[in-house]
């Protein structure tokens, strides 16, 4: 059967044949959505034990988020067929939920715009029904959404609960909420069957699902937008390789304000900042490190005797890039693209030049012009998924360009820049040298060289 923090894949097939045929691989169970079926009447002879895992069956109809476009009734006669074929639970809407002989029911809300100022008596009242599991899953439009739907699994429960955010923003609900108290939590086999669903293969291989417990500390990026992110990935390697108990997240955030009075309430301790915050963190930060002040951005922020403090690693990280190329800037004249807070941290680190030029991305298009020693790229032209972006068209006035962006490694600034006989240092470089340094501000523990050298071949 399925136990507490179980890690269910959900199905959203067309026919019945792709139920049978999916990849179930990690998974401790499986949710088939039969509404999504071309005609869900089809499966009321389909014996559901002759899937490898237990199965829970929802056939929602539209009014409830679904598919479905028969009767409630109908929708009951449905799961009632299947828990005869051998499903192991049903998912219904907790106001229609009635026990059901041979499988636990699942009494579940949905809103797929928002999560209700009332989501706590919105969650007594699924608690409170017939059905043996209660369910909320919402849309989260904030910080604070994620606060209130965490919060719910911290009540004392006579029954299991299953708790679950929509969304990009509620992702860190479906990553954390088993450690938490959630019965289970959904992941996607191939399409999603909720906005925000990650995979299979994200919860286990990048997120380590399976090793996220209460006592986890909470780490993160926070920038708008942060889906190209790659820290995931790199930091929870590095965790992994140091047995430290830490899960890297990601923390989309477009308001500062609401991110900064929801974090600690949740458990989050520290977190990279990206695009646009660099510079906008500093005033909710309580301290600010010698390097961050001389930057005036901040891109890793820790919490430290009742206060957050800020860091800038990226100052760090354009040293190691330049020093991986060989290339000293004593003396030399730099053009720097972008005026943002990755420009600052490479203002901050070229101090021995012996000129610094620095263009807003309005006055872009007169770098061609300038003739430079050193051409940075501080913008996120080029970043993935635009990879066909450039900051600069035609003939490069520069012998070294170096691009800070680092997914892809190689950005089509970089190929034109190779195309023409130039030196280019890669993102990646500076990416993982500022990395390893916030592993170690984090953690207290040395970087893994093994995780943050670029010859990993991770990027």
């Amino acid at each position: 059967m399925v136990g507490p923090g179980a890690l269910c894949v959900s199905l959203t097939p067309r026919s019945l044949d792709e139920v049978f045929s999916s990849d179930l691989t990690g998974a401790d169970c499986v949710e088939v959505r039969l509404d999504y079926l071309d005609n869900p009447r089809e499966s009321v002879t389909t014996r559901w034990d002759r899937l490898p895992l237990p199965v829970i069956v929802t056939c929602r109809g539209r009014e409830w988020g679904g598919k479905f476009q028969g009767s409630i009734d109908e929708e009951i006669r449905i799961l009632q067929y299947a828990v005869e074929n051998g499903a192991k639970f049903i998912d219904i809407d907790y106001r229609f939920a009635q026990s059901l002989a041979g499988a636990p029911v699942i009494g579940s809300f949905h809103d797929f715009t928002g999560t209700p100022p009332d989501i706590d008596a919105v969650f007594d009242r699924a608690c409170s029904g017939p059905a043996e599991i209660a369910k909320v899953a919402t849309f989260v439009n904030s910080w604070s959404d994620n606060r209130r739907l965490l919060s719910l699994l911290s009540r004392e429960q006579r029954k299991p609960v299953i708790v679950a955010g929509m969304g990009e923003l509620g992702q860190i609900t479906r990553i954390i909420g088993p450690a938490r108290g959630s019965f289970l939590t959904y992941a996607a086999s191939t399409a999603a069957s909720a906005p925000g669903q990650l995979s299979t293969g994200e919860m286990l291989n990048v997120y380590r699902f399976r090793r996220v417990r209460r006592s986890t500390k909470l780490i993160g990026i926070v920038g708008s937008p942060v889906g190209h992110s790659l820290s995931p990935n790199l930091h929870n390697r590095a965790f992994d390789s140091a047995n430290l108990d830490f899960v890297y997240l990601k923390f989309p955030t477009a308001d500062l304000k609401d991110f900064f009075e929801n974090a600690r309430a949740i458990g989050i301790v520290g977190f990279s900042v990206t695009i646009p915050h660099k510079t906008a963190v500093i005033p909710f930060l309580g301290e600010l490190t010698a390097e961050a002040r001389n930057a005036g951005a901040v891109n890793t922020v820790w919490w430290r005797d009742g206060k957050w403090i800020g860091e800038n690693t990226d100052v760090y990280g354009v040293r190691a890039a330049l020093a991986s190329a060989k290339f000293d800037v004593s003396g030399k004249t730099v053009v720097i693209l972008g005026a943002g807070g990755a420009a600052k941290a490479a203002v901050a680190a070229l101090k021995a030049a012996r000129n610094v030029t620095v263009l807003p991305r309005r006055e872009i298009a007169s770098a061609s012009a300038r003739r430079c020693d050193l051409l940075i790229n501080a913008t996120p032209l080029g970043m993935s998924p635009a990879v066909d972006e450039s900051p600069l068209d035609g003939p490069i006035p520069a012998d070294v360009v170096f691009d800070m962006v680092y997914n892809p490694p190689i950005t089509r600034l970089l190929k034109s820049a190779r195309d023409q006989g130039k030196t280019v240092i890669q993102g990646t470089t500076m990416f993982l040298a500022q990395a390893a340094r916030q592993f170690e501000i984090w953690t207290g523990h040395r970087a893994p060289s093994e995780i943050f050298e670029a010859k990993t071949g991770l990027l």
